[in-house]
């Protein structure tokens, strides 16, 4: 994690959470590096400030693909044990693309 000293101002005029506005400074000002941002408000302050965006479970998605880890399935429900919300249409969908299965 990088340290982030002062919001940008453009991303402190949207107004989001202290670490969506954290993590969207520290896109705006390092073009080259994906956002990874759940978010909608703040997924739609970084499409206007035209920073990439990766969600949680993209990554997750990403490091199956990468054979970093073998199943993203044990993995999702984690996530929604410890409160990630996604519905399950979401997580269909996106096991769907790993070829797994809810």
């Amino acid at each position: 994690m990088r340290e982030i000293k002062q919001i940008d101002p453009l991303v402190a005029s949207w107004d989001l959470g202290l670490g969506e506005s954290h993590v969207l400074s520290w896109g705006y000002n390092n073009p080259g590096y994906e956002a990874i941002l759940d978010d909608r408000a703040a997924k739609n302050a970084a499409l206007a400030l035209k920073v990439p965006v990766r969600s949680t479970l993209g990554v997750i998605l990403l490091a199956k693909q990468e054979g970093i880890v073998p199943a993203v399935k044990p993995i999702f429900e984690q996530l929604v044990q410890i409160g990630f919300r996604v519905s399950p249409q979401v997580l269909s969908a996106a096991l769907r693309l790993v070829n797994e299965s809810f």
